[in-house]
C-alpha cells in the first residue's frame, strides 16, 4: 500500500484531489459499528485483504450517487480495540493487523488506518467461509481460488528451500558444499549456516536499484541492521568493520570477507567468514562459515548457538532493510540450514562454570533446518520470527532457557 496518510490534512488532500479511491489494496469505511452483521462485514474486509495485502481507512463516508469521498471523523473510543477483537475472534485462523490511530482537529474524533499485511496463514474464513479481494469489493473464494492459494502457499516455501541448496552448492569451502570433495582445498573445518529469505509474489525486480546503484548504501544498511540485534548476541557476529567493499554482480550485490581467489586468505577466513548476497528480486542469502568447532577437538566440539542466533536476527534485520528500501510490504519466507552438528553441546556450558557442571545436550542430527514465513508487520518485532527459527535448535542443546532468560522477547515476554 503506498499511500500511507499520517495527519487529517493528508487524507482530507488526497479525497478533496481524487488522488486515492477504493481498489484491491485500499477501503474507506464510515464506521465499524457494534452489530453483529456489521463485525462480520469488517472482518471479511480483513480477510480479504489478508491475501495479498491492503488497508481499511476508517471515518470516510462515500457519496454514492457522485462517486465521492467524505472525511468524517468517528469518534476514536475503542475502535482499535473492536479491530482487533475482530480480527482475533471472527476471522478463522486469527488475523494480525496494525491499526492506528489519526486524530482529527476535533477533539475525542479522528480516524483509524488498519495496516493488513499479507498473511503467511490465508485464505482466511469468516463464517465458514474464504474471502478474497476484488478489483473494488470483497469476493467468496471458490474451491478452486483456495487450491490455488494453498499450493502457491506450499511453492513458496519450497522456493525457499531451493535458495538455501543453491547458497550451500555456491559456498567458497568445496568440503561443506553438499556433494563436495572434503579434501579439496581450501577445507573446511567447521559446521556451516545458510540463512535465505524471499519475498513473496514481489515485482521481478523490485531491488535492482539497490543492487545496481546502492552497492555504497550497504555498510550503512548494515550498520543499522547492527544495531536491531540484542545486545548480548552481537558477540556472535562478524564486525562490518571486517568486510571487503561491497561487490556488485549482475544480478546481486554483496558484503563478504571471504577473500577472492587466494585459497590461504578464504582458509583463514573461515573462522568469522561472513557472505550477504541480495538479489535484484528482493530475496537475502547469507553464508555463515562457522556455526561449531572442529570436530578434531573430539568430546569438546560445540554448537556455536549464539552464531546461529544471532545470525538469525541479523537475518530478519537485513530483510526489513530490503522491504523498507524497496517499499515492499508483502510476505517472507525465511530459512536455515546449518551442518556438522551432530553430538556437539552448545557453547554456553563452557563458560566459566556457569552451569556448575552441567554439559547440557548432545544434538542428535548432523544437520538442522527450519523455515517459516513472516508478514511485514513481524520484521519490525522479529522475535517470533526468530522463535520459529531457531527455538527447535535450541531445545535440542537444552539451552532455549538460557536464552530467553537473557532475550526475554524471544520467549514471548517483553524486555
Amino acid at each position: 500500500m503506498s499511500w500511507n496518510p499520517r495527519t487529517e490534512a493528508d487524507i482530507r488532500a488526497a479525497l478533496e484531489a481524487r488522488d486515492v479511491s477504493e481498489s484491491n489494496v485500499l477501503d474507506m469505511k464510515a464506521v465499524i459499528g457494534d452489530k453483529d452483521s456489521e463485525r462480520r462485514e469488517t472482518a471479511k474486509d480483513l480477510a480479504s485483504f489478508a491475501v495479498d495485502g491492503g488497508a481499511l481507512l476508517i471515518g470516510v463516508v462515500e457519496h454514492k450517487d457522485t462517486r465521492t469521498f467524505e472525511a468524517v471523523p468517528i469518534a476514536l473510543h475503542d475502535v482499535i480495540e473492536r479491530i482487533e477483537q475482530i480480527a482475533a475472534n471472527r476471522v478463522d485462523p486469527p488475523l494480525v493487523v496494525r491499526p492506528r490511530e489519526i486524530p482529527s482537529d476535533k477533539e475525542g474524533l479522528g480516524y483509524v488506518w488498519v495496516d493488513i499485511p499479507a498473511s503467511p496463514d490465508a485464505p482466511h474464513m469468516v463464517g465458514g467461509r474464504y474471502y478474497g479481494r476484488g478489483e473494488r469489493t470483497n469476493r467468496m473464494l471458490s474451491d478452486a481460488d483456495v487450491l490455488r492459494l494453498h499450493q502457491q502457499r506450499r511453492n513458496d516455501r519450497e522456493r525457499v528451500v531451493e535458495a538455501l541448496e543453491d547458497l550451500r552448492s555456491r559456498d567458497p569451502f568445496p568440503g561443506a558444499r553438499a556433494n563436495g570433495d572434503a579434501a579439496e582445498p581450501p577445507r573446511a573445518q567447521y559446521g556451516h549456516l545458510y540463512l535465505a529469505a524471499s519475498p513473496r509474489r514481489a515485482p521481478a525486480h523490485i531491488a535492482r536499484r539497490l543492487v545496481w546503484e546502492g552497492e555504497h548504501e550497504l555498510l550503512q544498511l548494515g550498520n543499522q541492521v547492527e544495531r536491531g540485534v540484542p545486545t548480548v548476541l552481537r558477540d556472535g557476529l562478524s564486525r562490518l568493520s571486517q568486510y571487503v567493499q561491497p561487490l556488485q554482480r549482475s544480478s546481486a550485490a554483496s558484503l563478504t570477507n571471504i577473500g577472492g581467489d587466494d585459497l590461504i586468505r578464504i582458509a583463514a577466513s573461515e573462522k568469522s567468514g561472513f557472505d550477504l548476497r541480495i538479489r535484484t528480486d528482493g530475496s537475502v542469502g547469507i553464508i555463515v562459515t562457522r556455526v561449531s568447532t572442529s570436530s578434531e577437538r573430539g568430546d569438546s566440539a560445540r554448537a556455536l548457538d549464539s552464531v546461529l542466533l544471532a545470525s538469525v536476527w541479523r537475518l530478519l534485520g537485513w530483510v526489513d532493510a530490503v522491504a523498507q528500501e524497496t517499499g515492499y510490504s508483502g510476505g517472507w519466507d525465511l530459512g536455515l540450514h546449518a551442518t556438522k552438528l551432530f553430538g556437539r553441546r552448545s557453547i554456553v556450558f563452557t563458560d566459566q562454570g556457569r552451569y556448575d557442571g552441567d554439559e547440557g545436550l548432545a544434538f542428535d542430527e548432523d544437520d538442522y533446518r527450519a523455515t517459516t514465513s513472516a508478514t511485514h508487520a513481524e520484521l519490525e518485532e522479529p522475535a517470533t520470527a526468530v522463535r520459529a527459527l531457531a527455538e527447535p535448535f535450541l531445545r535440542g542443546l537444552g539451552t532455549w532457557q538460557h536464552w530467553i532468560t537473557r532475550i526475554p522477547a524471544l520467549g514471548g515476554a517483553t524486555s
